[in-house]
């Protein structure tokens, strides 16, 4: 059966709904609770980025825990099993059909991916999966390449003179932990100790997009969790979510996934 232009499958508990888009295979995989995933040798490179939940995968020296927003580049022949937590784990997955596509340049080695960006490119490919527009092969696969794209600077980046400061990584911790209270500039700017001016313009230059741009896109991924998850009312999810009301949660929501919150709900219900 297939959901939008794409296919889906389950297999031992697993759910896989994914499509086949100009040399990619895209994807979403569905991770039940405590699954083992025994050791295997990937004959493809694919870049991996953990929607919700959690994992452990391990290599023949050392053991890599991907959570939420987690990304990882996985190189052809590295060898690894995984291990699930009790909550599974919903994966994207972006795989290159060829070995040797210049894409592939990005994926030599086992790199785990921290750009935050990656995070929502990856939730709106996950959506586009889902979609049954006629656009939907066309947008799934440009939040492929942006992804593609993303990871080859993380990957290549030269060495930075200067690590960002230590209150940056606060900054975008405290917008995490007050995603319902909708914190303005001003406030996280104070809690901080920088001027609100500075933490703007660094905060843009690190994460690519404005403190209530990236605080707009963490509320509804929060939103989005808990649709998939539970059975909450709208409003409540927004209220939770820190929007004014359901009516300008439905809007944003739309706008940024590409569907209305409920029918994004039964579209993402794991089915019993």
């Amino acid at each position: 059966m297939g959901a939008g232009f794409s296919r889906v499958t389950e297999e031992e508990g697993v759910l896989v709904t994914s499509a086949d888009v100009n040399g990619f295979t895209l994807a979403e995989v569905r991770f039940p609770p405590g699954y083992v995933q025994n050791t295997f040798e990937p004959d493809l490179p694919y870049l991996a980025l953990v929607l919700d939940g959690g994992l452990v995968k391990s290599f023949l020296r050392r053991t890599m825990r991907l959570d939420r927003g987690r990304a990882v580049a996985m190189p052809v022949g590295a060898t690894h099993g995984a291990t699930f937590g009790s909550k599974g784990a919903r994966i994207a997955i972006v795989k290159l059909n060829n070995g040797s596509s210049p894409a592939a340049s990005c994926f030599e080695r086992v790199v785990e991916l921290r750009e935050r960006s990656l995070n929502w490119l990856a939730w709106r490919l996950a959506a586009e999966l889902r979609a049954s527009d006629t656009a939907a092969p066309l947008a799934a696969e440009g939040y492929a390449l942006e992804l593609l794209a993303a990871t080859s600077r993380e990957t290549r980046a030269e060495p930075q003179p200067e690590r960002p400061p230590a209150w940056l990584s606060s900054a975008e911790e405290l917008l995490r932990a007050r995603l319902g209270d909708c914190v303005s500039l001003t406030e996280l700017a104070e809690t901080i100790g920088v001027h609100p001016a500075h933490l703007a313009r660094v905060f843009r230059a690190r994460y690519g997009v404005s403190v209530g741009e990236y605080g707009r896109r963490l509320r509804l991924a929060r939103a989005a969790t808990e649709l998939a998850r539970t059975d909450k009312p709208l409003a409540a999810v927004a209220t939770a979510a820190g929007f004014a009301d359901q009516s300008h949660f439905t809007r944003l929501f739309r706008r940024y996934v590409g569907t209305t919150p409920a029918r994004y709900r039964e579209e993402t219900r794991v089915p019993n």
